[in-house]
């Protein structure tokens, strides 16, 4: 099993089918779908260029009387070639809760493997979008698919034969930058908490546990002081936090709990090392 099943089995409850894709049991899922209009991409941290291709997506469906759904991959390629960390700005389970609110009504996670990034584009498309009866698909411009990313959003409708309609999605910029993932994991290492607030639509925010640090697949800004909101249950605490590593963060106000949501709202002031 691949390490966020358990997040495919937290996501049942809800009314969004998720499934999770591997070699294995393909056949079982192309056997066991639905026509869907579907947006295409990694979708980390679900940002406002994320939204415009969901969002377009979910507006394809509604006019084609068909449901929406999202395809993503897991882990990051990076992890998969090069054993590389990847400052993950969500885990699976928190993305698959915002693509619920976004009105996603069937959410594929693809195992990503060696073996999957051979296949070549014509028959990524085949396998994994014409037997999972997508009609439409719907990505960003920049959007790459198959062995070393040779297929492209324009080969989608050819390696098809044609079966799928294909929606590209402008790149989507503000104050003149492109909106992505890099660019907001940059902003983490720069501790611009405020910037990356604009560029996801809502605050940046950690799931931390006191006794062992953030939670995996979150990242936290560099290190420095900031203004924050801890959740503790249905408590809302306002308060300076200090982070001070990539793992740790230091409270001033102290709580029983162990387990608690911290927002970032803007940086106090960053940590000056001291040379004596």
């Amino acid at each position: 099993q691949s390490k966020h099943a358990k997040f495919v089995m937290k996501g049942r409850r809800s009314n969004m089918k998720i499934f999770l894709v591997n070699e294995e049991n393909l056949i079982n899922v192309q056997q066991n779908c639905e026509p869907t209009v579907m947006a295409l991409g990694f979708f980390d941290g679900v940002h406002k260029g994320h939204q415009k291709v969901i969002l377009e997506a979910k507006e394809k469906a509604k006019n084609a009387g068909l449901p929406l759904a999202v395809m993503s991959f897991f882990p990051h390629p990076k992890m998969v070639f090069s054993n590389e960390e990847v400052d993950y700005l969500m885990p699976m389970e928190q993305k698959a809760e915002r693509l619920k609110r976004l009105g996603v009504d069937v959410f594929y996670i693809i195992d990503f493997t060696k073996s999957f990034a051979s296949l070549s584009p014509s028959k990524f498309v085949q396998e994994y979008l014409v037997k999972l009866q997508v009609k439409y698909a719907v990505a960003g411009y920049d959007y790459t698919y198959g062995f070393k990313g040779a297929g492209t959003i324009d080969t989608i409708a050819p390696h098809s034969d044609g079966q799928i309609q294909v929606y590209k999605v402008e790149k989507y910029s503000m104050y003149g930058e492109k909106v992505s993932s890099t660019s907001i994991r940059c902003l983490l290492k720069e501790g611009k908490v405020e910037a990356i607030s604009m560029l996801l639509g809502k605050p940046y925010e950690v799931k931390y546990s006191v006794s062992n640090g953030v939670f995996s697949y979150y990242t936290l800004p560099e290190a420095g002081t900031y203004l924050a909101t801890i959740l503790i249950g249905n408590r809302a605490i306002t308060q300076n936090v200090t982070v001070l590593n990539n793992r740790h963060i230091e409270f001033s106000q102290k709580f029983v709990e162990d387990q608690c949501k911290v927002i970032f709202h803007e940086r106090v002031y960053q940590h000056v090392q001291m040379i004596g």
